[in-house]
């Protein structure tokens, strides 16, 4: 009785703990509306595409530093790679049109940032 009081105590902290980093992590993720609910799921996905859009950020800022020209990340793929039905299907199908808005709000991000 007293090791199952443990370990449904160490489980309840363990669980806290990851509900925590998912919460942190959620908070770094820009989204439209930025209150918007989002699954487990929904954040690691969208933490992903956001790395990889600032990782082309940064690529395509170096590269215009080398090479003196201007060039629009928009209009060199990144659209497609921030769209939903890039290298995975949301789980839910009604999450599309909001992770269309995801993708809305970093263009926007993006261009505001220039």
């Amino acid at each position: 009785v007293v090791r199952r009081i443990f370990t449904n105590s160490r489980e309840r902290w363990r669980q806290l703990n990851v509900n925590g980093a998912f919460a942190e992590l959620r908070r770094l993720i820009p989204t439209h509306p930025p209150d918007r609910k989002l699954s487990k799921n929904d954040i690691l996905r969208l933490a992903l595409r956001y790395i990889s859009f600032l990782d082309q950020i940064l690529t395509d800022q170096d590269h215009e530093d080398r090479q003196g020209l201007a060039g629009n990340l928009l209009e060199d793929g990144l659209q497609g790679a921030l769209s939903p039905n890039y290298s995975c299907q949301s789980s839910n199908e009604g999450d599309s049109d909001g992770l269309m808005e995801e993708q809305t709000g970093l263009q926007h991000l993006h261009l505001r940032s220039r």
